[in-house]
C-alpha cells in the first residue's frame, strides 16, 4: 500500500508539473490550452489527495498522514530530477506509475 501511496504522489506531481505552461513547454514544446490545463491541475491535486487513503488504511490514520506527508516530499523530488534531467520521461512515468504499484501489490 505503501508503494500505491508513493506511485499516486508521483502521478500527482506529474500532473501538476505538466499543468504549468513552462514544464509543459519543456515536455511537449507547446503550451497547453487553458481546458488542458485546468484538467491537469485538478486531476493532480486529486491524485495527491488520493494517495492518502492508502497510508491512512495500511498505517490508520495519524501515521498514515505522517507517512504521506513523508512520501510527498519523496514524490516531489523525485517529480523534479526526473523534470530536470529527463522531461520527455514525465508523462510516461506519471501513467505508469500506480498501475505498476497496483501490479506489485497484487503479487
Amino acid at each position: 500500500m505503501i508503494v500505491l501511496c508513493l506511485a499516486l504522489c508521483f502521478s500527482g506531481f506529474g500532473s501538476l508539473c505538466l499543468g504549468v505552461d513552462r514544464h509543459h513547454e519543456q515536455v511537449y514544446g507547446h503550451k497547453p490550452a487553458p481546458l488542458r490545463r485546468q484538467l491537469l491541475r485538478l486531476l493532480g491535486w486529486l491524485l495527491l489527495a488520493s494517495a492518502a487513503v492508502p497510508a491512512i488504511f495500511a498505517l490508520g490514520t495519524s501515521i498514515g498522514l505522517a507517512l504521506w506527508a513523508s512520501v510527498l516530499s519523496l514524490a516531489a523530488f523525485a517529480q523534479i530530477t526526473l523534470l530536470s534531467y529527463r522531461p520527455n520521461l514525465v508523462p510516461a512515468l506519471s501513467i505508469g506509475a500506480p498501475p505498476l504499484a497496483l501490479f506489485l501489490h497484487l503479487i
